[in-house]
């Protein structure tokens, strides 16, 4: 008998599965090894040294800051022998420019609207000025990975100001008798608080606590998925040796926030205030990853910030840091089409501006920060964009929900309207499923005659310590909820500010019934109001770029951190030059975004800037810290 046939040798390795493990850890061993020292060299590290400096003051004069932001495109100011063109300036777009500007690349970011930054801008009206995208932000504490790497990429020219210890105020119930609930920061104090509000409920908030342990112990998942080679990693999730470091996670990812609360409580009220945070990914608990919602509430749990000097602060020190190295941000720059070569290479992109007409601008990589509908289904021929997993991507997740916001300027300052550093959520009812979901079902002339079920209400002049100096004895407040594209659709090709008096009429009732809920959260805030705007899905794709009013770009539903979309979501297209960054890499959210641009500034570079990033944060916090001030 030959004792080294097949079926003996399958039948000891069927009885010893750990040498198989063993065998195939060895093989990945000697793969990293011929990564690291063979194949294309790594570019240089953009992140070496620390580069932070000595804090500048603010730059209050609107002159001054609009010469950075607002450079209108010229063909002349084009740089020449460009590495890479980058489509759109948002946070994804602007730090994947400044990572490659310092790894020695020469960049040009071309933004369509007439100022940069994307949803980190703001805009002046009637003497007041509004942030757009970027509320607040958490893990800006100074000493995490990515307050590092903001940091790094803004030269440590932002200064973080913590929001109050309340950071979050869940309202529920009728706007004139809402009963609140303050959500509050800290590791432990976070779950305390919630104790103390539902004491109760000590047995369900501790299984919601450790059901979100769980599904945070393995979140790195989807960013490692789109570092590996697709192969590889469709491999490791194939044979479930992926699920032994991060199955929790994506266990979760597959599991909606509902089902997770109703197997933890049937108290209605502490499964609407644990799902309250879901406008910042914009999906209803029966739709969201509980994975997603998990790593949003760790995100928060050490702290909430905003930027002093509002959010176009971000812009506009990623600009300067992107200028500082022979590298151009241009805006009223709308790109109109990806080139091509006859090879099928992206070879750089056509623009159509005023000034100049039809501009071609060659680069030897193209980065697209347009979102991925926009990329795919608009600036490429199809033939060439159906080469790319995104293609199809785009219709298999569809499009996230869209917004409406109604911008409020209010005479008395901060102090004089008793305004607080915290965010309001306002849900009318604890079925948040229910109302929310009625309300999306109706027309528009019907949701223009009634209750908001959601209200996110924010205070950016009460968040940033500058205000008082910068705009005295004025404030204001931003009213966001929950809208259907398809209410306004019929208004998307109309001019801005010339869309008629229907489209008026329609947005400022639901605007005015906002303000009137507001009203009756904060009595104080009445007849104080000297000016609001009112912002709808066809004003987000006007500003944004969004096709079709999207907040977040592709829908984050429960397909969204699968390891499949995990693995094709990466900077790597398929298309050969054409990378992506921003939101759409990755998910949705300022860090997020920042997040896609170091992994498709290493995806060019060949590097893991994350690791790269993380090296440099230990060093850094081993030292006495540095003072920028």
């Amino acid at each position: 008998m030959n004792i080294f046939s097949l079926d003996v040798l399958v039948d000891y390795l069927f009885k010893n599965p750990s040498i198989v493990l063993w065998l195939f850890l060895i093989y990945i061993f000697i793969y990293t090894l011929s990564v690291l020292f063979g194949g294309a060299r790594p570019g240089r590290n953009p992140v070496a040294c620390d580069a932070r400096r000595p804090r500048e003051p603010l730059v209050l004069e609107h002159k001054v800051r609009d010469a950075v932001l607002k450079q209108r495109f010229k063909k002349t100011k084009v740089p020449e022998k460009l590495d890479a063109v980058i489509i759109g300036s948002g946070a994804g777009g602007l730090s994947a420019a400044v990572l490659l500007v310092k790894a020695g690349k020469r960049v040009l970011v071309l933004e369509q609207h007439d100022q940069a930054g994307g949803c980190c801008h703001t805009f002046r009206e009637k003497g007041f000025e509004f942030d757009t995208g970027i509320h607040y932000v958490g893990d800006m504490d100074g000493r995490s990975m990515l307050s590092t790497a903001v940091d790094q990429l803004t030269e440590g020219q932002l200064q973080w100001v913590p929001l109050d210890d309340a950071f979050d105020v869940v309202a529920l119930g009728p706007p004139e008798k809402a009963k609140l609930y303050p959500m509050k920061s800290g590791r432990e104090q976070y779950y305390e608080n919630l104790h103390s509000m539902f004491p109760g409920e000590t047995e369900a908030i501790n299984k919601y606590r450790a059901v979100v342990k769980t599904a945070q112990k393995g979140n790195a998942g989807p960013v490692v998925l789109k570092m590996l080679p697709k192969w590889l990693a469709r491999l490791l999730v194939a044979t479930g040796l992926f699920n032994l470091f991060f199955g929790g996670f994506f266990k979760y990812a597959n599991t909606s926030l509902k089902s997770v609360l109703d197997g933890v409580t049937s108290n209605k009220e502490l499964r609407a205030v644990l799902s309250y945070i879901l406008g910042d990914y914009g999906l209803l608990p029966s739709e969201a990853p509980f994975a997603m919602h998990s790593m949003l509430v760790d995100h928060y749990r050490k702290g909430a910030y905003y930027p002093e000097g509002g959010t176009s602060e971000i812009t506009l020190h990623l600009v300067r840091a992107i200028e500082k190295y022979g590298s151009k941000v241009l805006v009223n720059a709308p790109v109109t089409s990806i080139l091509f070569n006859d090879k099928g290479k992206a070879i750089g992109v056509r623009v159509t501006s005023s000034a100049s007409g039809e501009v071609d601008v060659f680069a030897k990589q193209v980065i697209s920060d347009a979102g991925a509908r926009n990329t795919f289904k608009t600036l490429i021929p199809k033939e060439i964009a159906e080469k790319s997993c995104y293609y199809n991507l785009v219709d298999q997740l569809g499009p996230g929900v869209s917004c409406m916001t109604a911008f409020c300027g209010l005479s008395g300052s901060p102090s004089d309207l008793n305004m607080k550093a915290s965010n309001y959520w306002a849900y009318t009812s604890t079925d948040i499923d229910g109302s929310v979901g009625d309300f999306m079902n109706q027309s528009v002339e019907d949701a223009a005659n009634s209750e908001v079920p959601l209200i996110y209400i924010s205070f950016p002049a009460a968040k940033d310590p500058s205000w008082d100096t910068r705009f005295p004895g004025k404030s204001v407040v931003l009213l966001i909820t929950i809208a259907k594209w398809e209410w306004f659709s019929e208004w998307k090709e109309g001019r801005d500010r010339h869309r008629g008096e229907r489209y008026e009429e329609l947005k400022m009732a639901i605007g005015r019934q906002m303000w009137k809920q507001t009203v009756s959260l904060f009595p104080q805030l009445d007849g104080q109001l000297e000016y609001m705007e009112v912002g709808t899905p066809v004003t987000n794709k006007h500003y944004l770029g969004a096709p079709l009013g999207e907040m977040y770009g592709m829908n984050h539903g429960l397909k969204r951190l699968s390891a499949e979309t995990s693995i094709n979501m990466r900077p790597a297209t398929g298309i050969p030059g054409l990378y992506m960054t921003g939101q759409d890499v990755y998910m949705c959210g300022f860090v997020s975004a920042i997040l896609g641009g170091m992994l498709c500034a290493g995806s060019i570079l060949n590097r893991n800037i994350i690791n790269d990033i993380e090296r440099l944060r230990k060093t850094l916090n081993k030292q006495p810290q540095k003072k920028v001030n």
